[in-house]
Parts: structure tokens; C-alpha cells; sequence
């Protein structure tokens, strides 16, 4: 399921503000979600350039999102980190509980419209398959309706032959 641009904002926003010590946000939400140590690891305490301050965490934010891109694991991570945020109860570790509350909330929509696209999704191939399995069944109902007026006409041959000879290899067909 692709979260797009809008699950990569969300993303932005649990790092940013679910907690106000990076270290906890490391232990509560990047770790996790599955995402590797060496990704973020430099980030933590790694300065502006041009100011010399500590990167904020809504700074490094967009560099883990990146760097999980590149490895090809951003899709997993986003999800893990939403449905963490979903879950959250621990308001208290935000600077702003009120901004935490509504990123909660945020989580738990995108998370239902995820869910909701997929229960579509699958019940889409679960028809597609259906449709399959009965386009199959026609098929083989055809086979044999046809392999059955071939043996008929066989048969009907057999029954009205006056040769013996004839008959027998017919009904050596017949029967193989």
C-alpha cells in the first residue's frame, strides 16, 4: 500500500512531535518501527551547517525518511511508525500534547483509509479469482460436452457399422 505524500508528511510530524527527547524518540518510535541504527544514528546530534545548532528533529526527519527511500524500506517504516502513532497513549511526552493528540488522530484516519483501500483491494482479487475459477469450470464444462458428442457420434457409428472388423477398431477407440 502506497502512502504517498501525505503518509511521509504524517511521518515527519510523529517524529517531530510524539516526543521531546530524541533519545526517547529513538526508543519509542524510530527503533520500533523497524528502522536500522545507522540511519539515524549520525543524525541525532549532527549540526546545521550554517547556524552550528543541533539539528531539530524535524530536521532529521526528512533525512531518515530519504535515507529509508534509498534502501527501499520507507514503505514498511512509514506503516510501522503510523500504526505506533495510532496506538499512542503517552501524551505527556510531548512538548505539545495538544499537537500530539491531533497527529494521534491523523494516524488513526490514514491508518482506517489504509485499511479500508486494502479490505477493497483484496476483496476486488478475491472477485477476480472467483470469476476465474467459474471462467474455468466453464471451459472444462465445454471440453467435456464437447468430448462427449464426439464419443456419441463414435458410438452411433459403432452401432450402425456392418463391418466387424471396422467396429472393433472403433471400439478400441471408444474405450481408449
Amino acid at each position: 500500500m502506497d502512502f504517498g505524500t501525505e503518509g511521509k508528511r504524517l511521518a515527519v510530524e510523529i517524529i517531530a512531535t510524539m516526543v521531546h527527547i530524541k533519545s526517547t524518540m529513538v526508543t519509542l518510535l524510530l527503533r520500533p518501527s523497524g528502522i536500522p541504527d545507522d540511519i539515524y544514528k549520525s543524525l541525532l546530534y549532527k549540526r546545521d551547517e550554517a547556524t552550528g545548532r543541533i539539528l531539530s528533529k524535524r530536521q532529521i526527519a526528512p533525512l531518515i525518511l530519504d535515507q529509508l527511500e534509498v534502501r527501499g524500506i520507507a514503505e514498511a517504516s512509514i506503516r510501522s511508525l503510523v500504526e505506533i502513532a495510532a496506538g499512542w497513549s503517552s501524551f505527556h511526552l510531548a512538548d505539545d500534547e495538544f499537537a500530539a493528540r491531533a497527529v494521534v488522530q491523523k494516524s488513526r484516519e490514514l491508518l482506517g483509509t489504509l485499511e479500508l483501500m486494502e479490505a477493497r483491494e483484496a476483496q476486488q482479487r478475491e472477485i477476480a479469482r472467483k470469476e476465474e475459477l467459474a471462467r474455468l469450470e466453464r471451459e472444462k464444462a465445454d471440453l467435456i460436452t464437447r468430448q462427449s458428442s464426439l464419443l456419441l457420434m463414435m458410438f452411433d457409428e459403432l452401432a450402425r457399422s456392418d463391418d466387424p472388423q471396422g467396429r472393433g477398431y472403433l471400439l478400441q477407440d471408444l474405450l481408449n
